[in-house]
């Protein structure tokens, strides 16, 4: 009985759009579709690529930079800045979500993109997520081994 219903409801749309009068709604209706199901599957639009840029910490109130991320043909690389002099490059890759847990130590239940080493992470995560006693209010933090690091990017 199932299958009668699906063949009768399959032969009342038109198969050809063509100069029908839906056609406006059957084209809007795809891009629609299509654009939900790139923003699903990439966390918003969410890339390594997304993550380049500078990023800084927030010391007695004022903005320093601290982290810039390139991309140099298809590998990415980020700086450090200590005592106001920027360390050389190292090369990051794409945070996984095994990655991730590892570092917080407990399951990752939200979208995030991420780009690290064995040393560190940049890591973009939803506005206002939690993990442990870390509020994260920008969206993007730093993994240390000295412990997590609330970023701004410019």
């Amino acid at each position: 009985m199932y299958n009668d219903a699906v063949f009768k409801v399959k032969k009342e749309i038109p198969a050809k759009t063509e100069g029908h009068i839906m056609k406006p709604f059957f084209q809007t209706f795809h891009v629609i579709v299509t654009c939900f199901l790139v923003f699903a599957t990439t966390g918003c639009g969410a890339t390594p690529s997304s993550l380049v840029g500078t990023y800084s910490v927030e010391e007695n109130g004022r903005l320093n930079e601290f982290i810039p991320i390139e991309k140099q043909g298809d590998k990415y690389f980020m700086s450090e800045r200590q005592s106001g002099k920027w360390l050389s490059p190292v090369e990051v890759s794409p945070v996984s979500k095994a990655d991730l847990e590892k570092i917080l130590n407990e399951p990752v239940k939200v979208e995030f993109t991420g780009l690290g080493n064995n040393d560190i992470a940049l890591l973009q995560v939803p506005k206002g997520w939690k993990s442990g006693t870390f509020e994260c209010k920008t969206g993007f933090w730093l993994a240390t081994m000295l412990g997590p690091i609330e970023l701004h990017k410019k």
